[in-house]
């Protein structure tokens, strides 16, 4: 006497498991392939440190960039030509001064789209980083270069809401790809980097980055970012 309750159940059951997909969707094919690339990444095993307590009352002081073990691996100024045009240079080099690349500007302002563009010469790959300010909220931060098949490589930098720190991952079609590095806010008590009077270490951006990755030009961004923040704030 039961059973037509039962067959009743089931049938309503399976009724409703169409009406639970319509409300709840299936991910597309395309939207799990994003997904998977923004949950994975190769492993971000190259670290470089610059410390945040920066002098910049000399604008011609370059800026060490130090390898995990101290040693300096990179040195990065950004030099400004001409305040009222927009006009800066940043300039990155290695630790034994050998310049690496110059990233020029015309439109180096607080509150403009800035861009800082390699020039085109022989051998250069043309890298870029561009900076869209949306006023409170999160700026835009992209960077950019043509590998060695003359293809454009896209990356996006996800920042913090009011942190210097956040996420860079390849561009796939307008998406977030693979995670490539990560900038964090840090305190370091690395012996190397404090002395008696750094107790509770020393703060540093570190970037944390995948070895194939364009390394230089990371490098370089996290040395425009510092400088843009320590110029206009978050």
């Amino acid at each position: 006497m039961y059973f037509p309750t039962i067959t009743l159940t089931i049938s309503l059951s399976a009724a409703l498991i169409p009406l639970a997909t319509l409300i709840t969707g299936t991910p597309s094919p395309s939207h799990l392939e994003r997904r998977k690339h923004h949950d994975e990444g190769p492993p971000l095993n190259f670290v470089y440190i610059m410390r945040q307590d920066i002098d910049y009352s000399d604008p011609e002081a370059h800026l060490d960039v130090y390898a995990e073990d101290g040693t300096v691996a990179y040195q990065f100024v950004k030099k400004t030509l001409d305040p009222q045009k927009g006009v800066s240079t940043a300039e990155l080099t290695t630790g034994d001064s050998d310049l690496v690349f110059n990233l020029d500007s015309t439109d180096d302002a607080c509150g403009h789209d800035s861009v800082y563009e390699e020039r085109e010469r022989t051998g250069s790959q043309t890298r870029r980083v561009e900076i869209y300010p949306r006023g409170p909220l999160k700026d835009v931060w992209r960077l950019n270069y043509f590998d060695s098949d003359g293809v454009r490589r896209n990356f996006k930098f996800n920042r913090g809401f009011s942190d210097k720190g956040g996420s860079i991952y390849t561009q796939v079609d307008g998406h977030d790809g693979d995670l490539i590095a990560e900038l964090k806010n840090e305190k370091r008590k690395d012996s190397w980097l404090t002395d008696d009077d750094d107790s509770k270490g020393v703060s540093t951006l570190t970037l944390f980055c995948a070895e194939d990755s364009p390394r230089e030009l990371l490098i370089a961004f996290m040395g425009i970012g510092l400088s843009r923040v320590n110029e206009c704030g978050l």
